[in-house]
């Protein structure tokens, strides 16, 4: 009687679990009457979550930075808005760990004398690290083994490591009146060791403001390294990180009867980790007994396996048909939203769109216009093939806008980065029944006829030895065979 050894393993998956919209509505008051709103930027994130049985609730911040005149000039003003909502998904326990992308699907503003009233519709999308409980076949006493050493995605997380960025920098012009404060953070690299995530990289930062009654825009670029407590993040995983701004605040360093042009900068970033551990398992495939077979009961596990990240920088040159009414100013509330990825081998292709309010001069004053652009970027990925799921996320580092009146001249800058993972099913064996037969009854030698392309597994579970007792016998075999061949085979009985 052959004695085989079944163990129990976790095995996870990361599974799209639900969408759903949630409508926020909120309401900005200014000091003094809103004659037109301009532009209005939306990001919204999610900051953190309470998983339980088949539900997640999650909390989330929206910051809204608003561009307005007030009849006499360009004015801004900022807010921030909570929101929370619940998804419901069968696959969701206490132990699920959840990440969540927002996109604004539609902004309306209307204005009462000194107030405007945003309704916002936002649609969350939440991805789960889903555990599976598995029994599989690991070994078996006094039993012919197949074993195939399988990777798993054994244990995952997802966090949310705050940080800040900070710096002084230096205006090109004076300023008088900082309108809006944008930043894009481009995390070019990042290690995880001793309980430390080390994220290096490029930050831009975006300041429109009035000089001399002028609107002025500079971008100005600086090199951050931050280093951000993981104690909580798995030892030896991969790391899968998505760097995002929350918040940028400005603070002049005013000086009577001279030239302001100096300033420093804050900026609250968030740090979206997962980390994903995967463990290489010896699992048996096949088995059988010198007196025995097996009919076994095989499942198919889902696994979800990181492939990698890379980052890339591509510049924009555009000619948009646009009737602005007058000569473009600059530009605000700039972002990019990827809308699709897709996966070849050695390359991801990212489409996607570069929104932006152009702020134009006109006879009857600045005007807001709205600018799409898209864009279509090849990454080359050295470790992606068809088989990976690729998917990417952009900012925008530097946006140029000139011309007017019927085209507008765009130059950009994106930084892309890419992520991908593929989904395995693997199959294992769960259970086993034994069934034996009386090798009394086999003739003491055997010649066999063994066919072209046959395996020695093949051919030694066959006659019920091993594989080493089958060549010993017969040393001239191959594997697989190279011709057929007659086999000497001698039955202990």
């Amino acid at each position: 009687m052959s004695n085989l050894q079944f163990l129990n393993m976790p095995v996870l998956s990361r599974r799209f679990v639900g969408k759903i919209q949630t409508a926020q509505t909120v309401r900005i008051s200014v000091k003094t009457a809103i004659a037109e709103v301009l532009s209005v930027g939306v990001d919204s994130a999610v900051n953190s979550y309470e998983a339980s049985r088949g539900e997640a609730s999650f909390y989330g911040k929206t910051n809204i930075k608003f561009v307005y005149s007030d009849g006499a000039g360009v004015l801004s003003s900022g807010y921030n808005a909570d929101f929370t909502a619940t998804i419901y998904a069968d696959a969701l326990d206490t132990d699920s760990k959840l990440t969540f992308e927002v996109t604004t699907l539609d902004s309306k503003v209307d204005v009462n004398a000194n107030t405007a009233t945003l309704s916002l519709l936002l649609e969350v999308s939440a991805y789960a690290y889903v555990s599976d409980s598995v029994i599989y076949l690991a070994d078996g006493d006094d039993a012919y083994c197949q074993s195939e050493n399988v990777e798993f995605l054994q244990s995952a997380d997802a966090l949310n490591l705050p940080f800040t960025v900070d710096t002084d920098l230096t205006a090109s012009r004076d300023i008088s009146t900082v309108l809006l404060a944008e930043s894009t953070l481009c995390a070019t690299e990042y290690t995880c060791s001793d309980g430390v995530l080390r994220v290096s990289g490029d930050a831009f930062v975006r300041l429109t403001y009035i000089s001399q009654g002028n609107i002025v825009t500079d971008t100005l670029p600086f090199a951050f390294d931050r280093e951000l407590d993981a104690s909580s993040v798995l030892s030896d995983s991969q790391i899968r990180l998505r760097v995002l701004p929350k918040n940028t605040k400005v603070r002049l360093d005013i000086s009577e009867n001279e030239v302001n042009t100096a300033f420093s900068v804050e900026i609250s970033a968030t740090a979206y980790v997962e980390a994903a551990k995967v463990a290489a398992v010896d699992i048996v495939t096949d088995a059988y007994g010198a007196d025995c077979d097996f009919v076994f009961e095989r499942k198919s596990v889902p696994t979800t396996l990181p492939c990698g990240s890379t980052v890339a920088q591509r510049q924009l040159l555009s000619t948009l048909p646009l009737a602005t009414g007058g000569d473009v100013i600059t530009a605000v509330n700039v972002n990019a939203v990827v809308t699709e990825c897709r996966s070849s081998e050695g390359q991801a292709s990212v489409e996607g769109v570069i929104y932006a309010t152009l702020l134009c001069s006109t006879e009857t004053g600045v005007k807001g216009v709205p600018a799409e652009v898209p864009f279509v970027q090849t990454v080359d990925v050295d470790y992606l093939t068809a088989k990976c799921n690729c998917s990417a996320y952009a900012c925008v580092s530097r946006f140029d806008a000139s011309g007017g009146d019927s085209a507008v001249q765009i130059q950009a800058a994106l930084c892309i980065f890419v992520e991908s993972q593929r989904d395995e099913m693997r199959q294992v064996i769960v259970a086993a029944e034994q069934q034996t037969f009386d090798k009394t009854q086999l003739p003491a030698i055997e010649v066999c006829l063994a066919h072209k392309g046959e395996t020695l597994w093949q051919l030694a579970k066959g006659m019920h030895l091993s594989e080493e007792e089958l060549c010993a016998v017969n040393p001239e075999l191959t594997n697989p065979l190279e011709q057929d061949v007659r086999i000497v085979v001698f039955n202990r009985i």
